[in-house]
């Protein structure tokens, strides 16, 4: 069976684990950044919230696969409203994907989120970002809306989808 664990990413050791998953999947941060990735980046992403965000609803962990790190994903709870879950991000080392490995990761995800008591799992994903959006398409996510958000190149689309578990 498989283990699955999300590790908190409280040291520089874990912060430079989830540094070297950030490397390893050069396709979606080539969307988002023409800089060169830092530990500053993961820093950043540790500690960003949206307004009127409590510190306790942020979830920023490294995804452990069979006591390999292979993923990062980033969480809100009860956001944008209660009963929501808000993925941020959820990336997977380039050499892991097309195996299966995401779909399971992300099931064990949504179980846990479902044991929580939460309703809905909402993501955003950028237009040009063929790879996720197949991805969340096969985990029967549904398109909501789009809109447009300030990423460090320049304002880019987002597809708003959701799910109810």
């Amino acid at each position: 069976m498989d283990m699955i664990k999300l590790i908190s990413v409280n040291n520089d050791e874990l912060k430079n684990e989830a540094l070297n998953v950030y490397l390893e999947n050069n396709y979606y941060f080539s969307k988002i950044s023409d800089n060169p990735l830092s530990i500053s980046n993961v820093e950043e992403d540790i500690e960003v919230i949206p307004n009127g965000v409590q510190k306790n609803q942020k979830n920023y962990r490294l995804i452990s696969f069979n006591d390999e790190i292979l993923g990062v994903v980033d969480f809100l709870t009860d956001y944008p409203e209660k009963d929501i879950i808000l993925i941020g991000f959820f990336i997977i080392k380039n050499d892991k994907q097309k195996q299966g490995l995401g779909t399971r990761i992300f099931r064990y995800l949504e179980k846990s989120f479902k044991n929580k008591k939460f309703l809905k799992i909402r993501i955003g994903v950028l237009v040009d970002n063929e790879i996720g959006l197949s991805f969340w398409k096969k985990q029967n996510f549904k398109e909501i809306e789009r809109k447009f958000l300030k990423f460090e190149k320049s304002e880019k689309e987002v597809i708003v989808m959701e799910k109810e578990i």
